[in-house]
């Protein structure tokens, strides 16, 4: 009986947490890969600029908030909680969740563009991060 409880108390100790949460330590699988910053790029352009956000290198404002002045209204800015505003959406905005709508893998390599697009990091990635042009974006396949 002694054992049961042994192996029972074990299996326990496993789901305590220790310090932080998941979502706290959720980091971005492709961030720094130059192939999913760019592929997040036209992600970006699709999906995301146009009627709310604007582009990196946009003069303008948007009617939602720019997501490269480093300006985060909704969290810090951690991979974490940028993917679930993401996924998630905001209530009460015009934020709609995309969890459902876009795999998560197309999450990621977006929140990589706008990472390496951004004015608040100093990365290598953010000089060769461009919108696409029109030529670039035509000759891109579709995306499903």
């Amino acid at each position: 009986m002694r054992r049961v409880y042994g192996v029972l108390l074990a299996g326990l100790l496993i789901f305590i947490p220790t310090s932080g949460s998941a979502d706290e330590e959720m980091k971005n699988p492709v961030a720094g890969d130059a192939a999913a910053i760019e592929e997040g790029g036209f992600l970006f352009q699709a999906v995301c600029s146009g009627y709310c956000h604007v582009q990196a290198e946009a003069d303008r404002d948007g009617k939602c908030p720019n997501l490269f002045d480093c300006d985060w209204v909704n969290g810090s800015g951690t991979d974490a909680e940028m993917f679930k505003v993401v996924s998630d959406g905001v209530p009460k905005t015009e934020m709609v969740g995309f969890a459902g709508q876009l795999p998560d893998d197309m999450i990621w390599q977006i929140l990589a563009y706008v990472r390496a697009a951004s004015k608040c990091e100093s990365s290598a990635d953010a000089a060769a991060v461009a919108a696409p042009d029109a030529a670039t974006a035509a000759a891109m396949p579709a995306h499903q």
